[in-house]
């Protein structure tokens, strides 16, 4: 499986019209032991933690699913601090 799978496994878990963010989707791919090691796996060299969570969220905004919400939503980060991230809507 690739990330991207492991991105789109998790927001089909989801139900129609549901709200999330990235952080949502970054901290269920580290929780998950199946998704954890593919995290591990793609994080690119010589790039930062922000840039790699950065790189996921393009993924999460390109599956063909999702919507932006048209909001910004403040929630954590891995790290436990507040960051505003873009709020998405599944639509299917």
């Amino acid at each position: 499986m690739l990330l991207n799978a492991a991105i789109q496994k998790i927001v089909n878990s989801f139900s129609k019209d549901d709200l999330f963010d990235s952080h949502t989707i970054i901290n269920e791919i580290v929780r998950n032991p199946e998704f954890h090691e593919l995290y591990l796996k793609d994080f690119p060299e010589n790039c930062s933690v922000n840039q790699y969570h950065g790189q996921i969220a393009k993924m999460i905004g390109n599956l063909p699913n999702i919507q932006s919400f048209g909001k910004k939503i403040k929630s954590h980060t891995i790290y436990g601090d507040i960051t505003e991230n873009e709020l998405w809507q599944k639509m299917d």
